[in-house]
């Protein structure tokens, strides 16, 4: 009997589980843009925006210039927690064939969402905050960015066994 699921009549409705993702991200995010907001007040007038392969500073600019890319990636951490009520609008790379494959990706996708405020946390302080603690270096954004490939990787192989 072929497998009649379609991902396209999964309706998201609210949990505790959403509730308590959608929670502690509004949390994060007044506290991260708290942070940044401090930094921002604390930095220097040139700081770094640019960072080579080594990790090394190789541009530098305005401490507003790094406040940009921390909206963008607030605004796709933001569009995460909203795709996750559309999962058939969540692209994986084969076809999701069970509600337990959608529950899974749902939690990839909030997780991801928290990430990417840790994400614009990092940004943040490899630029505006860490010029008074030891100078620049990329490893925090390098670190956060290492952990949101594990946890996609790792969700993605849970997705596929997932029956």
């Amino acid at each position: 009997m072929e497998n009649q699921f379609n991902i396209k009549e999964v309706k998201v409705h609210r949990t505790l589980e959403g509730t308590i993702f959608e929670t502690v991200f509004a949390i994060m995010a007044i506290v991260v843009w708290g942070l940044i907001i401090l930094m921002l007040n604390q930095a220097p007038d040139i700081v770094p925006t640019h960072f080579d392969a080594s990790g090394k500073p190789n541009a530098y600019g305005s401490p507003m210039g790094i406040v940009i890319p921390c909206i963008i990636v607030t605004i796709a951490a933001i569009g995460l927690m909203v795709i996750a009520y559309f999962p058939r609008h969540i692209n994986m790379p084969f076809k999701v064939t069970n509600i337990r494959q959608v529950e899974l990706t749902i939690r990839m996708t909030r997780i991801t969402g928290l990430i990417f405020l840790v994400l614009t946390l990092a940004i943040g302080w490899t630029s505006l905050g860490s010029i008074n603690h030891g100078g620049p270096n990329a490893i925090p954004i390098l670190t956060v960015v290492g952990l949101l490939f594990a946890v996609i990787i790792v969700f993605t192989i849970l997705i596929r066994k997932a029956k």
